[in-house]
């Protein structure tokens, strides 16, 4: 029991800190599905592509129904198409962040990229990346949110000392 409760106690830390897991959406025939996982600082994203270029997404606690420019869905289905199997795109496995890194997948007709962003179906990538930015989804490179903490009203304010000048060289 007591070895049952230390265990609990070391893995509760890192399952509160992982990020959530981003739900399910209802997937048409013939559909694709974009997935970001998102990390600890970041939420991920669902989209589910249609041929005819309507989408469904989800990304935290939003989730619409959106419709893509036709030659967007047209260009990612005809990349997919050529990348397949997908399960032969992407790298199952490469070097991330703890904290920051996250994971991009594609799903069609049964078969799974590996990790789009450790390189591979570079098309199939860009386009799923170009169809997240078009929904409004944040696609860059992830940084921590830095706000800046103000002075107190009654801290005072002490400018730097003087730094020495560097003597010129004979």
């Amino acid at each position: 029991m007591k070895k049952l409760i230390i265990a609990l106690l070391l893995v509760a830390p890192a399952a509160a800190s992982a990020a959530p897991l981003v739900p399910y959406l209802p997937v048409p025939k013939d559909s694709a599905v974009i997935l970001d996982t998102g990390s600890t600082n970041t939420l991920g994203y669902r989209i589910v592509v249609q041929q005819s270029g309507d989408a469904e997404y989800i990304n935290g606690s939003r989730r619409a129904k959106v419709e893509l420019p036709p030659s967007l869905a047209a260009q990612f289905f005809k990349d997919a198409q050529a990348a397949m199997p997908l399960t032969a795109r992407g790298a199952s496995d490469c070097m991330k962040s703890s904290s920051f890194g996250s994971s991009l997948f594609v799903w069609w007709k049964g078969s799974r990229s590996g990790d789009l962003t450790c390189g591979g179906a570079s098309a199939v990538a860009n386009d799923a990346l170009k169809i997240a930015q078009s929904i409004g989804m944040s696609t860059s490179v992830r940084t921590p949110l830095v706000r800046p903490i103000p002075m107190l009203t009654n801290e005072p304010r002490k400018p730097l000392p003087p730094q020495p000048m560097p003597s010129p060289s004979p």
